[in-house]
């Protein structure tokens, strides 16, 4: 979806099969990137709890509303397209952690070059 320039909008998915929300893909793309890098960043995986409180300090100059609520949207597109998930520890059913799997360490790497070969 297009409208003037820098008001392009994005459908975001839901890993149970629903349409999620409508948000500007700006942020989308900037969440996303955000997301992804944190999550290859860290040798072991990620609390939920974390990438919430990473992107409070990460993106909160980008966004000027609730950071936490673009982030669980964003998280649950990337989950629905396979490029993240959540997993379950056999020691703390509680717990969920979240993983990057091979083809969001892929995607990642293919906005890395792109962004790369924007710059130059």
């Amino acid at each position: 979806m297009a409208g003037m320039s820098g008001t392009e909008t994005i459908v975001t998915l839901r890993p149970d099969g629903k349409k999620g929300v409508v948000m500007l893909k700006h942020h989308y793309d900037e969440i996303c990137t955000f997301v992804l890098s944190v999550l290859d960043t860290e040798e072991e995986t990620f609390t939920l709890h974390a990438l919430l409180e990473r992107a409070q300090s990460g993106l909160s100059d980008m966004i000027d509303s609730d950071v936490s609520w673009y982030v669980l949207q964003v998280k649950l597109d990337l989950e629905a397209q396979g490029l993240i998930k959540v997993v379950t520890p056999p020691y703390k059913k509680r717990l969920f952690l979240l993983k990057l799997t091979r083809q969001g360490a892929r995607q990642l790497r293919n906005q890395k070059a792109l962004s790369e070969l924007r710059e130059d």
